[in-house]
């Protein structure tokens, strides 16, 4: 074994080396890929405090860095009948006496771990335009995005989750299509998402938005 060892101790030298290149690159892919994954955005929307109505609508940050959430939007169409609207500002306490004028809104910094308490699953609804008073949210789909900005991300960042709306014991129970909030990281939804928050902002072309909304 020692004589072949020498007769052929360059093959053996170049094979200790590729080996030892092969080692470095798998930790190499190991060290980016935990990287990649703790520096990337997570985003979710949760409800909170029950099934029905009443439950909290919480956007939290489950990313490694602190995010700024710059709009929620909700659409409760169905159907070709989609119509988009901004859920994030507090309007129904607008009328009320508030010690800090940031409280009338759910924009802000989220820090990592933190959470944001938009209002009831009925204030998001009666901001997107409909009232459970008036019967018209049994049957529907309530459908959410939330987008913040963060340090890593060129664009917005956004999570999109969808609740369907059955009538239960005289009221209206939640039901998450899915257990976790899907996260938008294509850069041409991201871009999307920023065309649509500009319109919105103009009130130009609800029904472009709510074409492109259906399609997160």
């Amino acid at each position: 074994m020692l004589e072949f060892i020498k007769e052929n101790v360059e093959i053996a030298q170049i094979a200790v080396s590729l080996m030892t290149a092969i080692i470095w690159l798998v930790y190499l892919h190991i060290f980016l890929s935990g990287y990649i994954q703790q520096r990337r955005s997570s985003i979710l929307i949760n409800r909170g405090g029950g099934p029905d109505m009443q439950a909290r609508c919480l956007v939290s940050n489950m990313g490694a860095q602190p995010a700024y959430l710059l709009d929620v939007l909700a659409s409760l169409g169905t159907g070709d009948d989609i119509n988009v609207s901004s859920v994030i500002d507090r309007e129904e306490l607008r009328k009320e006496e508030l010690e800090q004028p940031t409280n009338v809104t759910g924009q802000g910094p989220i820090p990592s771990g933190g959470y944001v308490d938009i209002g009831t699953f009925e204030d998001v609804a009666r901001r997107a335009g409909h009232s459970a008073e008036d019967g018209n949210l049994e049957d529907r789909c309530l459908k959410l995005v939330a987008v913040c900005a963060t340090n890593q991300a060129n664009h917005v960042v956004a999570a999109v989750r969808e609740f369907d709306l059955h009538a239960a014991d005289g009221g209206v129970r939640l039901v998450p299509r899915k257990l976790e909030a899907r996260q938008i990281r294509s850069r041409r939804l991201r871009k999307k998402i920023t065309s649509m928050l500009e319109r919105l902002e103009r009130k130009d072309g609800n029904a472009e938005i709510g074409a492109e909304f259906a399609g997160l």
